[in-house]
């Protein structure tokens, strides 16, 4: 729906495309529910921009997220993010310690897992699909609604409009599963 998202090798979320609805998240909670609007007038981010919003979110959540980590060869990098995923106008990422999701933008259909329903909102922890544990392997978007998978690629949580999604689920679980994000189930 008009957004694309990349993580990169240090796990820093990218994001560029509409940002009608804040799926972008590169704002602050004051873009109220028309969104931002980016330069000329333009509710488009044309090149990929860096969400240090996002980063700063999750520090404040689990301040032992991105610390250095070693590779092998002497080389080390941060993680951040684990996964990411794009509705249709929202946007849901799972932190590297695999039990706080973040969503940001469109929420009228409770796509964001909020306890309200706010029309739009900028990147918050989602209480409804984060986890008190680290048991969540991947996130899955598809139009209005948003879903969690386990280890093994079974559905552990959905929230927002999510009926006739089987499809989707099944190309989130496949995408999971070539990423090395889930294990192939027995």
């Amino acid at each position: 729906s008009g957004h694309s998202a990349i993580i990169d090798n240090h796990g820093y979320l990218w994001l560029c495309g509409c940002d009608r609805w804040q799926q972008l998240g590169l704002g602050s909670s004051n873009g109220g529910a028309s969104g931002y609007t980016w330069q000329g007038g333009r509710l488009w981010q044309t090149q990929f921009q860096k969400n240090f919003y996002v980063i700063e979110l999750l520090q404040h959540l689990d301040p032992n997220l991105g610390t250095m980590k070693k590779l092998g060869n002497n080389s080390s990098s941060r993680r951040w993010i684990r996964d990411v995923a794009l509705g249709g106008d929202h946007t849901i990422i799972l932190s590297s310690n695999k039990k706080d999701v973040i969503t940001f933008g469109k929420c009228g259909e409770g796509q964001l897992g909020l306890a309200s329903k706010p029309w739009v909102n900028s990147p918050s922890k989602s209480k409804a699909l984060s986890s008190s544990k680290p048991d969540i392997a991947a996130v899955c978007a598809f139009r209005h609604c948003s879903m969690i998978l386990d280890d093994t690629g079974q559905l552990k949580n959905s929230v927002g409009k999510c009926s006739k999604v089987s499809k989707a689920l099944e190309l989130c679980q496949k995408r999971a599963l070539e990423s090395g994000l889930i294990e192939k189930s027995r």
